[in-house]
């Protein structure tokens, strides 16, 4: 837990009674390859830090998976809008590599927000850092071109082009795999 709590204090300055509140409510949880931490229907009832491994989330659009991100160590995985709105998530949250996660249980730490100013003020800066790079990166989607995107998301996530198939990243990118492979050999 050691990297939550230097993530959290990049943050904000959590005292050691803040810290002490919060590792109560907290879980950690060993992921196996290919386990989903969210399906797709299912309300999202935790946020999951991630200490090792990765996962990505993706759609099932007509029969056509379509990655969405990816999430790797010292990052969060989560449907936000379902947490909040108590909603269906849209998407799939899948396990590719074994992990280990801390789960942030949603009632848990709503309920210690109500008794904690500075947790709950942590909850907060954590969910708008969650939230702005998500509005980054959906912008970036939205206007730049696949050179661009590929350019965003291996300089945010370098680990991306070691770890995942490039099928994935094609899909994750909009592009098709031979516009990848064109893309990443130009920029070897």
């Amino acid at each position: 837990m050691e990297d939550l709590y230097i993530y959290i204090n990049s943050i904000i300055t959590l005292s050691e009674q803040g810290w002490s509140a919060l590792k109560k409510v907290l879980n950690l949880r060993q992921v196996k390859k290919g386990e989903y931490l969210l399906h797709a229907g299912e309300i999202s009832d935790a946020l999951f830090y991630i200490e090792k491994g990765y996962c990505r989330a993706y759609y099932d659009y007509d029969g056509k998976t379509i990655n969405t991100n990816f999430y790797f160590e010292t990052e969060f995985a989560t449907n936000i809008r379902s947490m909040k709105s108590g909603a269906g998530s849209e998407y799939f949250i899948r396990a590719e590599e074994e992990m280990r996660v801390i789960v942030f249980n949603k009632d848990k730490l709503y309920e210690l927000f109500s008794r904690s100013v500075e947790v709950d003020t942590m909850g907060r800066r954590l969910m708008e850092e969650i939230l702005a790079r998500q509005e980054q990166q959906a912008h970036i989607f939205k206007l730049d071109s696949a050179l661009e995107r590929y350019k965003y998301m291996s300089g945010i996530q370098p680990q991306i082009l070691e770890r995942v198939p490039l099928i994935h990243i094609a899909s994750y990118l909009g592009i098709s795999l031979q516009t990848l492979t064109e893309i990443h050999n130009t920029q070897k």
